[in-house]
């Protein structure tokens, strides 16, 4: 069996990899700072007096969140390993994670 076959995969693989590590850094500092950006102005309204936040559903709220982008997470990993070009996909998305 010739490994040089597996090359192109892999070069495949890496450089899908490395757009869609990039892309998904990007988004999640976007998402980030659009979430950051709503809780200060849900905390600065509260501070006027224009509306009262219930804190235990909000951070209730945020739990649930966590628990949602762990169980995806979960997916993720066992989607990357039924994939054939895998490993150099995994290093491409760990390159783009890095530089995005």
């Amino acid at each position: 069996m010739d490994v040089l076959q597996f090359l192109p995969d892999l070069g495949v693989g890496f450089i899908g990899g490395f757009i869609i590590g990039w892309g998904v850094k990007v988004a999640l500092k976007i998402v980030a700072a659009l979430l950051a950006l709503y809780i200060l102005s849900l905390l600065y309204l509260a501070k006027l007096g224009v509306i009262t936040i219930n804190r235990d559903a909000l951070l209730g709220l945020l739990g649930v969140m966590e628990s949602s982008l762990v169980s995806f997470g979960g997916q993720i990993v066992g989607l990357i390993h039924s994939i054939s070009l895998g490993a150099g996909f995994v290093a491409g998305f760990i390159m783009g994670f890095k530089k995005g």
